[in-house]
């Protein structure tokens, strides 16, 4: 067991990066694809190295039905953005759609923030290294976006990953089991999507060196930690 200031103080890292980022408009920045590039390369090193593997290892121990949670996690973004897509009309599109972000985008660091007490329970090591990834996934979200008009609504955005650690430590103190992996499993199957739907850059665009460097040197930090656990 981790305690309680540990992850919190990682929470509240990861709001202040959420802030932080927000505040500066990094669109058509020349580094810009390349952050964009290097975060993506780790955020699926992440998961296929060592998020997935960690979950797949306890869910084989509890039961098939488990994994279910990884295409729940996977499928309902996906689901939501293509009625928002044959529903409204081209005014109303972009208003919705980016509701819809800002909406998966609280709801995804609330579960982020559960799991985190979840994965630094397991293991510290663990646990930092999805921290990592957390922060990654963050500023990824935050690098092709506008400044915020309203400051008050940074602010609850970006409590959204602490209110998640909050409500493990304090108010579900003894989530069953089951239900701990299972919500790893819908991390997975969330970052799983939004990464590759939407961090990855597509096309001609990115900086393919600089993806590259993002996941070798994820890889090694990883591979290194399997030593120390």
């Amino acid at each position: 067991m981790v305690g309680v200031f540990i992850p919190i103080a990682l929470a509240i890292v990861v709001g202040l990066v959420e802030i932080w980022s927000k505040q500066f408009n990094l669109r058509k920045k020349p580094y810009d694809k390349k952050l964009m590039s290097f975060f993506a390369g780790i955020s699926i090193t992440y998961i296929l190295l060592e998020l997935f593997p960690r979950f797949t290892e306890a869910a084989v121990l509890i039961n098939k039905y488990v994994f279910l949670s990884v295409l729940v996690g996977f499928i309902t973004h996906h689901l939501v953005e293509k009625e928002i897509y044959k529903h409204n009309h081209r005014h109303e599109l972009i208003k919705m759609l980016s509701l819809e972000e800002r909406i998966f985008y609280f709801i995804y660091h609330f579960i982020f923030g559960v799991v985190l007490v979840t994965v630094l329970n397991q293991s510290f090591v663990g646990g930092m290294l999805f921290f990592v990834s957390i922060l990654s996934y963050t500023l990824v979200s935050n690098l092709p976006a506008s400044k915020h008009r309203s400051f008050e609504r940074v602010i609850f955005y970006s409590s959204s990953t602490l209110l998640g650690v909050l409500f493990h430590l304090f108010i579900w103190k003894t989530i069953p089991h089951w239900l701990e992996i299972s919500l790893i499993g819908l991390a997975v199957g969330v970052l799983l999507f939004t990464v590759t739907r939407h961090h990855i850059p597509f096309g001609r665009k990115g900086k393919t060196g600089w993806f590259t460097a993002g996941f070798i040197a994820y890889s090694l930090l990883i591979i290194i930690s399997w030593f120390f656990r």
